[in-house]
């Protein structure tokens, strides 16, 4: 039996003079005509997809005769027509007959806009999409300008050698120095900056193939790149050489191939300096290939999801404790740049891993065994090479804990004894110690709870409980509820506290969302706190509340 959608659909394009492909019956493709009466374009549209999970897709049918000039908005040799950018809407599946004639609408105008040069100005915007579809890394300086070199390396194991543009260093190369695959004697690369969008020209025949057609590109769309890359075989070996253009859309890059009858000893080794001739005369037989470029530098990789707020990259952040919340927390830390720049990131925990670990940390089975602290900087530099990231195998001593080794620590143990001494050390040593955060899970996991320390204006983390047998400034469980620990072998193992992994993972992101506040100076709440589970805890609101009289660590030492 059809399915009813799908008799919707054919009913609403047989109304409009579309016909079932049937040579293709494991799909639904109608062909048809837009624009009838006018331009008259000839078109397929495949609905396999009655969910509309994906746009329907139209092509321009093989029968078309195309214009001589190039259209916007029509990808590749099968003319796939561009007609909603991905995640522009979203199509109602209760009405596959009205969304397939929405789709053909809208790809009627987008086709009248192309055929009538009404939408050439969109050419800069998809530039990535028409320059090619092999891509080459960037990691280069933002606003670098000048000589490069480019490295192939292998992100997977089995994967091919793809390359990255970069200066003397690139992280990229640093990860992948072990496997590092040398090509030829390398690729030399000018970098040109180019201080506008690039675009198609679409009287020209698209893409330049080779150097002669590239060049009559270059003197309309980028005069200053001209004949740069016949300039570079003047110089080295190989017989390639690069340009990446450093453009306001983008970086894209191409590369030219010496042809093999100019690869001569003569030439080479003695006429280098007559390439750049030679090559000019013969361009419609040098072999151009491109690539675009994905920038893959520090900045770019740490900073583009902070919404313009500064990164963690020139932090010095101490971070002791790497179990169940210190283990996420210091991958979070090192995502946000923690390490990067000239900040470092360090992890203290002298503890090693053990399989009962394994439901609620971030390390796995090939840690088992060894310490956390090491495993979890182990796990960060294969994640993210360039960082620096130090691991001490060793317990938080009060002599690390100045301002002039750190400038923030945090405290993700969860032992109430050692953040109360340490907070203590750290009240004493004012104005000479860096502030610490303190973050844990309370209640059998039923809350996380963090406060940020460090001001006299501000509460330490004795102010939320001055006296250690009495209760706490902000309750966190319900009147009767009691925490239950669990000891599976006696003293043989740690008693613990039973929750899911979800719990650490949530309380150590509102620990980095306070240290990317702590590090962009926003005005923020230094005490949070979450609940997981309302049944045993109380809900508290974050704030920032003041230093208490009557506290032993800090009452007598604020105004």
């Amino acid at each position: 039996m059809a399915d009813p959608r799908l008799v919707r659909v054919h009913d609403a394009l047989t109304q409009r003079g579309f016909k079932r492909n049937w040579r293709l019956p494991e799909r639904s493709v109608f062909s048809g005509v837009l624009d009838t009466g006018g331009l008259d374009i000839p078109v397929d549209i495949d609905v396999t997809d009655l969910d509309f999970v994906t746009y329907p897709s139209i092509r321009l049918h093989a029968s078309w005769k195309a214009p001589a000039r190039k259209l916007p908005h029509i990808i590749g040799p099968n003319y796939l027509v561009c007609y909603y950018a991905r995640g522009a809407v979203i199509l109602d599946r209760y009405d596959p007959g009205g969304t397939v004639l929405q789709c053909l609408d809208q790809a009627e105008g987008v086709l009248r806009d192309a055929i009538r040069g009404r939408s050439d100005g969109d050419f800069a915007d998809e530039f990535q999409a028409y320059w090619g579809a092999v891509s080459a890394y960037i990691d280069l300086p933002d606003g670098y300008e000048g000589p490069a070199t480019v490295k192939y390396i292998t992100l997977v194991e089995e994967g091919e050698p793809v390359p990255v543009v970069a200066t003397d260093e690139s992280w990229l190369v640093e990860r992948d120095r072990r496997r590092h695959v040398d090509k030829s004697d390398g690729e030399q690369v000018e970098v040109i900056r180019i201080d506008h969008p690039l675009s198609v020209d679409p009287a020209l025949p698209w893409p330049p193939t080779s150097l002669l057609a590239l060049n009559k590109w270059l003197q309309i769309a980028a005069p200053e790149a001209l004949g740069r890359v016949e300039r570079l075989f003047t110089t080295g070996s190989g017989t390639l050489r690069a340009v990446v253009l450093s453009a306001d859309n983008g970086y894209f890059y191409y590369r030219a191939t010496l042809p093999p009858r100019f690869r001569t000893k003569e030439l080479l080794n003695n006429r280098r300096i007559a390439l750049p001739r030679i090559l000019a005369q013969a361009a419609k037989d040098v072999e151009v290939e491109q690539a675009g470029g994905i920038l893959a530098d520090r900045a770019h990789v740490f900073s583009r999801n902070l919404g313009g707020a500064y990164d963690l990259s020139n932090a010095r952040i101490a971070l002791i404790g790497c179990g169940t919340i210190g283990g996420f927390l210091a991958q979070q830390l090192a995502q946000c740049g923690c390490g990067s720049g000239w900040g470092s990131l360090t992890l203290y925990d002298s503890e090693k891993l053990s399989p009962a670990n394994l439901g609620r940390h971030v390390l796995g089975v090939p840690f088992i065994d060894r310490n956390k602290a090491v495993g979890v900087a182990e796990l960060l530099k294969t994640q993210l090479p360039p960082l620096d990231v130090t691991a001490r195998n060793r317990d938080f001593t009060w002599d690390d804990l100045t301002r002039d080794s750190y400038d923030l620590v945090i405290d993700a143990t969860g032992e109430e004894a050692f953040s109360i001494a340490l907070n203590a050390h750290a009240v004493q040593g004012r104005p000479d110690t860096p502030p610490i955060l303190f973050v844990w899970l309370a209640g059998n996991g039923a809350a996380a709870r963090a406060i940020l320390t460090g001001s006299p204006d501000h509460a330490c983390f004795k102010c939320l409980k001055t006296d250690l047998a009495g209760g706490e400034r902000f309750p966190t469980l319900k009147a009767g509820i009691e925490v239950a620990l669990l000891n599976v072998r006696g003293c043989g193992d740690t008693a613990f506290a039973p929750f899911p992994v979800t719990r650490p993972v949530t309380a150590a992101a509102m620990a980095c969302d306070m240290v990317l506040d702590w590090s962009n100076g926003r005005a923020f709440h230094h005490f949070r706190a979450q609940v997981f589970d309302e049944r045993l805890a109380r809900l508290t609101k974050s704030g920032s509340p003041g230093p208490l009289g009557q506290c032993p660590a800090c009452g007598a030492r604020h105004p």
